[in-house]
């Protein structure tokens, strides 16, 4: 997700918006990605790093954190920004 400037793509999208709100938005974005990346690689069910015992793992409470904030910036327009992330998410063939 290093390619894409969320904050200067979400700002060009909003312009009427405050540079901490889109600052905000942004940095929840790349948590929930972040999440997003963890849990599909690892699952969700992860070894503790010490014991070895199954847990639940601990992203997929990061991402139900920053997936609520996400939902609850409906004022945002990231539709665009979204279509570039999956775009740059997506396996490579």
């Amino acid at each position: 997700m290093a390619q894409i400037d969320l904050v200067a793509e979400l700002t060009a999208d909003n312009p009427g918006l405050s540079r901490v709100a889109i600052e905000v938005f942004a940095s929840s974005l790349r948590l929930y990605c972040e999440a997003a990346e963890n849990i599909a690689r690892n699952g969700g069910i992860v070894a503790h790093p010490r014991t070895g015992a199954p847990l639940e793992n601990p992203y997929l409470k990061v991402l139900e954190r920053h997936g609520k904030l996400l939902r609850e910036q409906r004022r945002i327009q990231a539709d665009r920004v979204m279509a570039l992330l999956e775009m740059e998410l997506a396996p490579r063939v």
